[in-house]
C-alpha cells in the first residue's frame, strides 16, 4: 500500500509528465513560451551561417541569381576542389548546381578493387592496405561500366551533403578513349549557361596536372569570353608546387591562385561529403572508388580544410609548353 508521501509523488510525477494532461492556462502557456523559445533558437542556429563574413574574392558573390554551377571533370572534385566553396556559398544562401562531365570510369582504383594490384594503404588513416579479393569479399570483378555507375552514385551521395538540392545534378560522360574534348566539353558548359546565366560558373584551371582538369578549364574560359558569363576556376592540391615553381620562375602567364580556408562550422558538410567516397560495401555496390584513388588527397583537405582558387585562367595553349601531366 502506497504512503500518502509516494502517492503525491507519483501522481505528480505523471502530471509532469503530460499522462494526465492538464487544464492549467499557465501550464500551458508556459509550454508554450519553451517552444517558442526554442522556434527562436533554431531559428538563429540557422540564419548564423549567413551572418558570418566570408572571404571569398566579392567577385563570385555577386551572382544576380544567388546560383553556382560546378563542373566536375571526376566524381570527387566536386569535393576535394571545390568543397569548402561550395559549402561557403550554401551558407551564404547559394543555390548549388553540380555538373559531373565524365563518370571516372578509367581511374586506377579499379585494378586495386579488383585485386590486381596491392593497395598501398596510402593513406593515414582509413585506407585499405593489402590485396583486395573479390570472390571472398562476395562480388565479382569490376569492369569500367560498374566503376562508372558507382563513381556516379558517389558523386550524387556527396552533392547532397554538400546541399545540391534534388534535381540539381547533372550527369555527363564525354570521355572519348581517356581524354575529355572540349568541343563536347564546351556544348555542355553552353547548355548549362543558358539555363542559369546569372549564375557564377566554376571549373577546373587550364594550370592543372590532369588532362581532363585542363580541358574543363579551357571549355569554360572559351565560353565565358564568348558569352560574358562570371567564371571562376579551382585548383587541385598536386598542381600547386607546378604553380608555385612557374611564379618564383616569373612566368608571366601563370597567375597566384587565392587561397581560401572558411570557417570550421563551414566544414561539417565537406567532412560529410566525403563519407561516400570511402564506404565500402560491396553488397550495396559500394566500392569506396574516390578514397582507393587518392586517400592523401581526402585527408589532406580533412586536415587543411582549404581551397585554392583563380578568377581567370590562362588559354591552354600557353600552358602545355611547361606542364607536367598527371593521370589518377
Amino acid at each position: 500500500m502506497l504512503s500518502r508521501r509516494r502517492f503525491v509523488s507519483a501522481f505528480s510525477a505523471l502530471f509532469v509528465a503530460g499522462v494526465l494532461g492538464s487544464n492549467d492556462k499557465s501550464f500551458a502557456a508556459s509550454k508554450s513560451a519553451v517552444a517558442t523559445k526554442s522556434k527562436t533558437t533554431k531559428t538563429k542556429k540557422a540564419n548564423l551561417e549567413e551572418i558570418m563574413p566570408s572571404t571569398l574574392n566579392p567577385s563570385v558573390l555577386t551572382s544576380p541569381s544567388k546560383q553556382a554551377v560546378f563542373y566536375s571533370p571526376h566524381p570527387d572534385d566536386e569535393v576535394l576542389s571545390f568543397g569548402p566553396i561550395a559549402s561557403e556559398l550554401y551558407a551564404l544562401g547559394h543555390e548549388l548546381i553540380f555538373v559531373l562531365l565524365t563518370a571516372g570510369s578509367t581511374t586506377v582504383a579499379i585494378k586495386l578493387i579488383n585485386g590486381e594490384l596491392s593497395s598501398p594503404g596510402n593513406g593515414t588513416r582509413f585506407a585499405f592496405k593489402g590485396m583486395r579479393d573479390p570472390n571472398n569479399s562476395g562480388y565479382a570483378p569490376l569492369t569500367q561500366a560498374d566503376v562508372g555507375k558507382a563513381r556516379t552514385i558517389e558523386f550524387k551521395s556527396a552533392a547532397a551533403e554538400l546541399g545540391v538540392k534534388k534535381g540539381n545534378t547533372y550527369t555527363f560522360d564525354l570521355l572519348e578513349e581517356n581524354e575529355l574534348p572540349i568541343t563536347s566539353t564546351t556544348a555542355v558548359i553552353e547548355q548549362m549557361v543558358a539555363n542559369y546565366p546569372d549564375a557564377t560558373h566554376w571549373s577546373m584551371s587550364t594550370l592543372d596536372t590532369h588532362p581532363h582538369h585542363r580541358s574543363a578549364g579551357e571549355a569554360l574560359r572559351i565560353v565565358s569570353a564568348k558569352t560574358g558569363v562570371r567564371a571562376a576556376y579551382a585548383v587541385s592540391r598536386p598542381t600547386l608546387d607546378q604553380i608555385k615553381k612557374q611564379i618564383e620562375a616569373k612566368n608571366p602567364d601563370v597567375p597566384a591562385p587565392t587561397p581560401f580556408k572558411p570557417d570550421s562550422t563551414r566544414m561539417l558538410r565537406v567532412r560529410n561529403s566525403m563519407l561516400p567516397y570511402n564506404a565500402w560495401n560491396p553488397v550495396a555496390k559500394s566500392f569506396a572508388i574516390g578514397y582507393s584513388s587518392v586517400p592523401n588527397q581526402f585527408e589532406e583537405l580533412d586536415v587543411l580544410g582549404t581551397s585554392q582558387y583563380l578568377l581567370s585562367t590562362p588559354p591552354l595553349e600557353k600552358v602545355v609548353s611547361w606542364i607536367v601531366s598527371s593521370h589518377i
